[in-house]
This record gives C-alpha cells, sequence and structure tokens, in this order.
C-alpha cells in the first residue's frame, strides 16, 4: 500500500530562496507613502473622518471620549481610529498641515496589518505538518525556508489586492479594522505558542474592533475566536482556560473607554452613551440586499488575485482541511463571511475583513500550484499593469498638450478649468518608477525564475508602480475633482467682497461634515442665526423660497450634483 501523499506542496530549496529583507521593506514603504502628505480628501469617509479629527483637536477631553460633530453624538463608528489620528495631528500639526498630519495613523494601521499577516502566516506555515514533501534525494525547502516564503507570498498578495489599492491609504475606520482583523489573525496563530500571552492579545484585538467600530463587529470576532479555539486540536491548554482570558481582555480594553468617560464627562455621558447603544442594536440584523448585490458584483475584481488562489489551496489541500495551516484561516474566513452576513454591514467592509484570511490561504494555493498556473500571476500582472500605466501616461500628456482631443475631453469633463501643470521632480519620479517597471517586467520573461515569491512581487510591484503614478501625476486633477477647498476659497472671495467688519455667516440646514470642512478651509460658518448672511445647500434655499438676488454665489464640485448658496438675508 502507498501512503497517502502528506501534502501536495513541492517546495525545493531553490523555489524557497529569501527574498532580500530590505528590498521586502522598500516596496512596502513606497507602497503606502503616495498620496499620504500632499494631497486633498478625495472621499466621503475621508472627510467624515478628518471632521471628525478637527473637531476633536478644538475639544477638551470630554469631546475626544464623546465625539461630537456639530453638537452631534457620532457614533456611526467608535472613536479609535480618530483618535490616532487627531494625535498625529496634534503632534506634528506644525510640521505638515493638519490634514496631512492626521493622515500618518494610516502607516501605523498598514504596518500592524502587514507585520500581522507576515508573522501568523509564518507561524503556521513553519509547523511540521505544513511542510512540503519531503524529495527522495533531497534538496527540499526547510522548515525556516518553507515558512518564510509562504508569509512572504501573503504579505505580497495582501499588498497586490486590487480592492485595497484606494481605501488601505486613506483616513478610514476601515483601514483601522482591517489591522485590527490582521492582528487578531496573527494572535490566533500565535496561541499555538504562547498559550496566555496571544489569548490576552485576541481579547486585546476583539475589544479595539469595538473601539473602532461597533459592538456587532467585536462579537463576530469574539464567536470566531471561540469557535476557532474549539475546533482547532493543535492549541494545547484547556479551552475554558484560552476563552476566560479572550473574554476578560476584550472586556477591560472596551470598558476603559466608559469608565474614563464618566471620570471627565459625568453630566453627558448617560446621554451619549444612550444614543451609542441605540445604533448599536440597529447594526444587527440582515446585511440589505443592495450590499450584497455591490459585494456580488464587485468581489472577482475587488479581491483579485487572492480568491483564485485561495480556491486552488481549498482544492489542493481538500483532503487535508483539517490541517491547522488551512483550518484556521478557513474557519475565520468562513466565519467573517456568515457572520457579518447577519449585520447591517457594507459590502466593502464585508470583503476587506476577509482578505486577511484569504490572502493566507491563496499563499498556501500559489505553493501548490504547478508552474503553468502558477506563471498566470506574473503574466497577468506584467500585462494588466503594463497596459494600465501606458494609459495613464497617454492621458497625462493629453492633458499637456490637449493632444489627442478625446483624452483631453476626458480631463477636462473630470476637472474643469483645471490648468496644464507639470512638477519637474515628481515627472522624474514617475517616469523612472515606469522604466523600473518596463526592466522588471524584461526580467522575468527573459529568466525562467524558480522561487515562489516571483508573481506576488510582480504583482505588488505592480500595483505600486500604479499608485505612484496615479497620484503623483494627476493628484491635481483628482483634488480639483474631488475637493471642497476650491468652493470654500470661492465662497469666502464673494463674501468678503460684500461684509462689513462684524458681519458673519450662518450655516444653514448643512451636513456637520460639510461645515466643519468649509470652516476649516477659511469659510467664517457659526450657528449664530442673527448673521447677516447665510450658506446652505442649494436645495434647502429654493425650499424656502428665499429671493434669487440675494445670492452671492453658487458653488459646486465638477460632476457633483449637490450644490451651494451664499446670500445675504437682508437682517
Amino acid at each position: 500500500m502507498f501512503e497517502e501523499r502528506p501534502s501536495p506542496v513541492v517546495a525545493s530549496a531553490a523555489s524557497a530562496r529569501k527574498l532580500p529583507r530590505m528590498a521586502l521593506l522598500a516596496l512596502l514603504v513606497i507602497f503606502i507613502i503616495p498620496g499620504l502628505l500632499s494631497r486633498d480628501f478625495w472621499s466621503s469617509y475621508e472627510l467624515t473622518s478628518f471632521a471628525l479629527v478637527h473637531t476633536m483637536l478644538q475639544s477638551d477631553a470630554a469631546g475626544w471620549l464623546l465625539p461630537q460633530l456639530a453638537q452631534t453624538e457620532y457614533v456611526t463608528d467608535g472613536p479609535l481610529s480618530i483618535w490616532l489620528s487627531a494625535l498625529f495631528a496634534k503632534l506634528f500639526g506644525w510640521l505638515f498641515s493638519e490634514a496631512s498630519a492626521s493622515r500618518l495613523s494610516v502607516l501605523v494601521w498598514f504596518a500592524i496589518a502587514s507585520s500581522s499577516i507576515w508573522y501568523g502566516t509564518w507561524y503556521l506555515a513553519r509547523r511540521a505538518e505544513a511542510q512540503p514533501v519531503v524529495l527522495a534525494f533531497g534538496g527540499e525547502a526547510s522548515p525556516i525556508d518553507y515558512g518564510r516564503v509562504v508569509a512572504d507570498a501573503a504579505l505580497l498578495m495582501f499588498v497586490a489586492t486590487f480592492g485595497l489599492f484606494v481605501p488601505i491609504r486613506q483616513l478610514y475606520v476601515e483601514s483601522a479594522l482591517l489591522a485590527i482583523v490582521a492582528a487578531f489573525y496573527f494572535s490566533l496563530a500565535w496561541t499555538l505558542r504562547r498559550d496566555v500571552l496571544a489569548p490576552l492579545l485576541t481579547g486585546i484585538t476583539i475589544g479595539a474592533a469595538v473601539l473602532a467600530a461597533n459592538l456587532f463587529v467585536g462579537i463576530v470576532l469574539l464567536v470566531i475566536a471561540l469557535f476557532i479555539h474549539a475546533r482547532v486540536h493543535a492549541y494545547e491548554t484547556p479551552f475554558i482556560n484560552r476563552a476566560t482570558l479572550i473574554i476578560v481582555a476584550a472586556s477591560a480594553v472596551f470598558f476603559v473607554w466608559p469608565i474614563l468617560a464618566v471620570a471627565v464627562a459625568i453630566e453627558t455621558v448617560d446621554a451619549w452613551f444612550d444614543v451609542w447603544w441605540a445604533t448599536q442594536l440597529a447594526y444587527f440584523g440582515l446585511i440589505s440586499s443592495s450590499e450584497v448585490i455591490w459585494a456580488l458584483e464587485n468581489f472577482i475584481w475587488f479581491l483579485w488575485p487572492l480568491w483564485p488562489f485561495a480556491l486552488l489551496a481549498l482544492y489542493a489541500f481538500r483532503k487535508q482541511w483539517d490541517r491547522t495551516h488551512i483550518k484556521l484561516p478557513l474557519l475565520m474566513l468562513a466565519g467573517l463571511f456568515v457572520l457579518l452576513l447577519a449585520g447591517h454591514v457594507s459590502g466593502e467592509r464585508l470583503m476587506m475583513t476577509m482578505t486577511v484570511p484569504l490572502c493566507v490561504l491563496a499563499a498556501f494555493g500559489l505553493l501548490s500550484a504547478r508552474r503553468s498556473q502558477e506563471n498566470i500571476l506574473d503574466w497577468f500582472s506584467a500585462t494588466v499593469f503594463t497596459l494600465a500605466l501606458v494609459t495613464l501616461w497617454l492621458y497625462f500628456f493629453a492633458w499637456q498638450m490637449q493632444w489627442p482631443p478625446k483624452m483631453f475631453k476626458s480631463i477636462v469633463n473630470l476637472a474643469p478649468g483645471i490648468p496644464a501643470s507639470l512638477h519637474g521632480l515628481l515627472f522624474v519620479l514617475c517616469f523612472v518608477t515606469f522604466l523600473t517597471w518596463l526592466a522588471l517586467v524584461l526580467w522575468r520573461m527573459n529568466h525562467s525564475q524558480v522561487v515562489a515569491w516571483k508573481g506576488p512581487w510582480l504583482a505588488a510591484a505592480g500595483i505600486t508602480a500604479l499608485s505612484i503614478t496615479t497620484v503623483y501625476l494627476f493628484e491635481p486633477v483628482i483634488d480639483r475633482a474631488r475637493s471642497f477647498e476650491p468652493l470654500a476659497q470661492e465662497a469666502l472671495t464673494d463674501y468678503q467682497a460684500k461684509a462689513k467688519a462684524r458681519d458673519c455667516i450662518e450655516a444653514q440646514e448643512m451636513d456637520p461634515v460639510k461645515e466643519v470642512l468649509f470652516s476649516y478651509y477659511g469659510l467664517p460658518l457659526t450657528q449664530d442665526n442673527s448673521c447677516r448672511f447665510a450658506f446652505t445647500t442649494d436645495k434647502f434655499f429654493e425650499e424656502n423660497s428665499a429671493e434669487e438676488s440675494a445670492v452671492l454665489g453658487r458653488y459646486n464640485r465638477p460632476r457633483d450634483r449637490e450644490r451651494f448658496v451664499l446670500f445675504d438675508k437682508g437682517e
């Protein structure tokens, strides 16, 4: 009788050759840096986060612990990510702008996510049950080399995930939650080696998830943690001991927040947490059909290149799902998918959290792939990213030279009135990036590489080149299309042309986020209804039948239906 094949992975020492650590670190830094310091806010999520940061910086301790926007309790998400962003803005606002300094928190969340995925996968892949087939004449990868190459592949595929290209670098609660879920995964893998500290870390991540997002997400992670601890038999200490440590740590981390809030804001804490509790209860319930439809329509590109290789891993290890290195990420993936469907969760949040276990499974799938299957990622990356970069350069030159007309018109439609601009140093940086990418592709085409990390490396390098080129060539265009600063400056100019010494502007029925942003950009908005001037939305202005002759100006972003009106109330 032949023995059952111990592993579907055949990995030689040559295929597990070490990726230089400085090259990996440089790629991670270059990937996350573009767009952190210079650009404006490009999404409504960033606008909300920064409005909270700006409000927090003007507040006392009570305002930090019980966040508000325009005197309204903000309870949609927890304050943890805002605390970190506000702390960076407070520490480094003098060096950068307040907005740029607040985005430095993205570096912390990215560092946590990256290191957690790498080390968690390293612990799983080094286990004896995860090792590749022992070759007849020797030469297979050692446990250390194999563990390292699987961890490298998982991290590189995480970086290369299409759906994370934009949100991972934004001032966004999902970036914090992604890092927390990654740390949660690491703690589950670490428990195989540290049966006290690791369960405590699991509890800390669960408490942090409540502080960053909401109670529902924290409960989801708690259920997943307890289920994995009950079903993965590689853990050595009794289940009840580990479960107790997890629950105690999670409770302790969460309850620090309301205890501090009671200590500094006893008068308002009850009312604030009443609103918070009602909001938390509203998260429980089936996910909306619109979010499910969005996820179904977008998961193929959002989770690329993770899902094909994750499916390959499930097929290759189909008789070994009970092995810890497959069972742990698979149970985590299934738990996130099933439990998040039971709450009012956005499709983007659902898929972002799923990237963590998916990239682990994808790494094992990559190592189990045949050479022809493995090379698909190389050639896909070389083709898609080269075409994307060439297209970006064509649009850039069309913007500068106003030719070809169709391409130039597309730029003008996106940002009407934007003049051609060329920053010499950034242009050189982008051009060198493009040449480096072409050299990397040519090197891959002309050399048959056996190292397992070559495909993920090419994919991660491609998306890094794309991020550099997009941000540094087209930042003025995107800023013009998405920023509220030009609107605020136009309104301020119109106001100053008519205003007298003691005049002011009342913000009427404004979205609290936009009210804070217009104030930050220099428009002196107040809630004083005795002001001579008022600033509001076009819709509210028309519904209240104000005199058209009183209008000083109307303002809107390109391709945005929402318009704002500055008018003289005549009082």
